[in-house]
């Protein structure tokens, strides 16, 4: 009886010591495992990243210089100034027709050669307008003597067709002169218009007083 107890007592510290082991060795392969998952800091990797800041602050310095550079080649060549001049020497300008109540003038487009403008845009102002619903105001038989500009005022010599061959009216008279007028005006160097009249001043024109210098009137042209 006693050795059965003794025997049982040795089982049981047996089986203890064994959980024991047991539980010992789970919890130690738990924190192995637990610390092989762990990442570690990777002195290169910090290393890199580094690197990699000294790239970008390489790359962020060589932008900036390039922006300057191209700053400063734009600060040394401006753009060029927009005229009415394209690179053939060619100028575009409106030339004014009367409108179909014959109350307006009406601006079209035409392009004349910088060698001649002046006289060119009054031959182009005799041509039939591209709206059908204008209307020329120049005689066609008028011949152009000569257009001279001297301090902002053109001086416009016309044949005796100019005055004979027009359509008489009041407010047609009006119209004619300021199609000339406001088309010579388009040029920025040419303020006024004089008429001249087989190389003698024209000083009326029906009832429309024309002895001295004409201004362009924008109050005439339709938009």
């Amino acid at each position: 009886m006693k050795k059965n107890k003794v025997h049982k007592n040795c089982t049981t510290r047996f089986f203890r010591k064994a959980a024991l082991s047991i539980i010992i060795c789970f919890i130690l392969s738990g924190l192995l495992f637990f610390v092989s998952c762990t990442p570690l800091n990777d002195p290169s990797g910090a290393s890199g990243g580094n690197g990699n800041n000294t790239d970008s602050g390489n790359s962020i310095s060589t932008t900036e210089e390039e922006t300057t550079e191209t700053e400063e080649n734009n600060n040394e060549n401006p753009p060029p100034e927009e005229t009415g001049e394209n690179e053939s020497g060619d100028i575009t300008i409106n030339v004014y027709y009367a409108d179909d109540m014959a109350q307006y003038l009406v601006g079209e487009a035409r392009t004349v050669s910088a060698e001649n403008k002046y006289v060119d845009a009054l031959y182009e102002l005799m041509k039939l307008p591209v709206d059908g619903s204008l209307h020329r105001l120049i005689p066609e038989s008028t011949k152009i003597n000569s257009v001279t500009v001297e301090n902002g005022l053109a001086k416009v010599d016309l044949s005796e067709e100019f005055v004979e061959d027009r359509f008489r009216s009041d407010t047609t008279d009006i119209l004619l002169i300021y199609s000339i007028v406001n088309t010579l005006t388009e040029f920025p160097e040419i303020n006024s218009v004089s008429f001249y009249i087989d190389g003698e001043k024209l000083d009326i024109l029906g009832e429309l007083a024309i002895d001295e210098p004409i201004f362009r009137r924008s109050d005439l042209i339709k938009e």
